[in-house]
């Protein structure tokens, strides 16, 4: 492409003027008709290219990337814009349907007529095969909506882009393992009870990062009953059964001043001797047996 085939950057406004676009497209098609190289050296690209990088082309535009990306897309099918990456350096950008815009424009008529421009544009940027997207390769989320609409029956979630939105998002999660569509009437549930209409796609996300698997307990094993414990035969035990443990010293006392401690002395031994049992527990069966008799106080 030589210097004088090159369209001048006014042609190129002529062009975009006559030529319906959205907004996005509009502004990046100028900045990038406003940066062409004609001699080959302005900014390292080649004569007829435009060099950019995307972080400049969204400086100059005040674009967002995902806005500058559907633009540059709308320019590919209306201008033939291509794209030759560069890597660590500035991509090329070139209008290759371009290069006739002053071929039908008369010098003394207004360069933005209403109906005949726009015919003009036809022929000129259609006729070819629409070219393929330059971004195909994309893993953003472009084409899923933003807005999920909640329903009484939440139907199959394969049957909506929000399936993969669910997988993906559930990767290195507790709720790795769950099932897709179990997740996604999960979801429904919880906004129809929330009174939701609509929810944004970020709620479903973090629905999805935050949700964790409830497994059924196990059934817990009947506790062991014990072996009912057999009836004491023991007389010694028996005997000692009225008296409270915890007031032998009282017991001992009371019963003392009651009967002497010689008859005391003498009950206990004869205990031991009856029974064979030892001193202390045969106190116990003395403090019992007085008790029941009503000697002393339990």
């Amino acid at each position: 492409m030589t210097r004088s085939s090159i369209p001048h950057s006014g042609d190129f406004m002529r062009l975009f003027a006559r030529t319906p676009m959205t907004g996005a497209a509009l502004r990046t098609a100028n900045a990038l008709a406003g940066h062409i190289s004609y001699d080959g050296v302005f900014r390292g690209a080649p004569k007829g290219s435009a060099a950019f990088t995307m972080k400049e082309l969204r400086i100059v535009t005040a674009l967002s990337e995902r806005a500058i990306r559907a633009a540059l897309d709308e320019l590919a099918i209306l201008f033939g814009l291509t794209i030759q990456r560069r890597h660590h350096n500035r991509h090329l950008f070139t209008f290759s349907k371009t290069c006739d815009v002053t071929a039908d424009t008369p010098a003394a008529v207004d360069p933005a007529p209403a109906r005949p421009a726009r015919n003009a544009a036809k022929q000129r940027v259609t006729g070819t095969a629409v070219p393929p997207s330059l971004y195909t390769g994309t893993k953003s989320n472009n084409d899923t909506p933003s807005t999920i609409q909640i329903s009484e029956g939440a139907g199959s979630v394969y049957q909506t882009p929000f399936a993969a939105v669910i997988d993906t998002a559930k990767k290195g999660t507790e709720a790795e393992k769950m099932d897709t569509q179990f997740l996604w009437a999960g979801f429904h549930i919880l906004n129809r009870r929330n009174s939701h209409a609509h929810a944004p796609l970020s709620w479903l996300i973090a629905f999805v990062r935050k949700a964790k698997p409830k497994f059924e307990p196990a059934p817990k094993a009947p506790p062991k009953q014990s072996a009912p414990t057999p009836p004491c035969t023991d007389p010694v035990i028996l005997m000692a059964r009225p008296a409270p443990f915890a007031n032998k010293a009282f017991h001992e006392g009371d019963l003392q001043k009651a009967i002497g401690k010689d008859a005391y002395d003498h009950r206990v031994a004869e205990i031991q001797r009856t029974y064979g049992a030892n001193h202390f527990a045969a106190k116990l069966a003395v403090h019992g047996q007085a008790v029941k008799e009503g000697i002393i106080r339990p």
